[in-house]
């Protein structure tokens, strides 16, 4: 058997969409740890592919984080699954920590963000994984950051879901109207700041023609009118360029501070 990839990935940092899971994908095999996957046959004209991973193991993979969500002043940011062995079981705690220090050796900073981890409940487990720009340094992130993130809650119809309140705030702006399209939608808890107790993704799509502008002008307006609704806005750290099809936007609602016996912010 011969490794499915023909020759490292090439990263674009204005390409991080495409070519970040790629690249941390190639990593994820060379360290033996991704999905491994290997050609194992040939037949009319195509290579057949499998995965070569030891009983128990498990395997991982790379996944795009939109801009928007990346710790300030990295260089390349994706989430990493890890999928435990279901036919023989996985010793959750071991592999988890196999990937991590894998990875770290390689100068990747590896987070357990987002909602805990729970192996009898929960079907994969997600990785924050990231690396900075030269001379950065990464986000001083305590391990528990995130402890305070609520599980997955159905609203009820008498309840105010904040999903549907951004959506509707968003989508009666100028800038909404005005361009091609407009979605709100949830986001994995591990691509959320950690201060946070609700985010959302937005993605809006101007409309073909829309000035640098025009587009900047539309995202101070959602910022503004977020902001109203009580919620903080995060955009990508590296300057949109004049020319986009869609523009990533992190709006979320900020944990409430709860003071500690000694009257110290504890805010994540």
């Amino acid at each position: 058997m011969r490794s499915y990839w023909t020759r490292p990935p090439v990263y674009d940092r204005t390409n991080p969409t495409h070519t970040g899971p790629l690249v941390v994908n190639y990593d994820l095999d060379q360290l033996e740890v991704g999905e491994n996957r290997v050609v194992v046959g040939h037949k009319d004209g195509y290579d057949l592919h499998d995965r070569d991973i030891a009983p128990g193991d498990g395997w991982c993979r790379a996944l795009y984080a939109p801009e928007c969500t990346w710790p300030r002043g990295a260089h390349v940011c994706v989430l990493v699954e890890w999928h435990p062995d279901h036919k023989v079981g996985s010793d959750w705690d071991a592999r988890l920590e196999a990937v991590t220090t894998s990875l770290r050796s390689m100068d990747y900073v590896v987070e357990r963000a987002g909602q805990p981890i729970n192996p009898a409940q929960d079907l994969r487990a997600t990785l924050l994984v990231y690396r900075m720009e030269p001379g950065k340094t990464p986000p001083q992130r305590s391990a528990d950051a995130w402890t305070h993130v609520p599980p997955l809650h159905t609203y009820t119809w008498r309840e105010t879901n904040p999903l549907t309140q951004i959506g509707h705030s968003l989508r009666k702006t100028k800038a909404a109207q005005a361009g091609s399209r407009l979605v709100v939608r949830d986001i994995a808890s591990a691509l959320w700041p950690p201060e946070a107790s609700f985010c959302a993704h937005v993605r809006w799509w101007p409309a073909p023609g829309t000035s640098s502008a025009e587009v900047h002008a539309g995202l101070s307006e959602f910022t503004s009118v977020a902001r109203n609704a009580d919620f903080r806005t995060r955009l990508q750290e590296r300057p949109v360029p004049d020319a986009v099809e869609s523009v990533d936007l992190l709006a979320y609602r900020e944990a409430e501070v709860a003071p500690d016996r000694n009257g110290l912010d504890t805010r994540p």
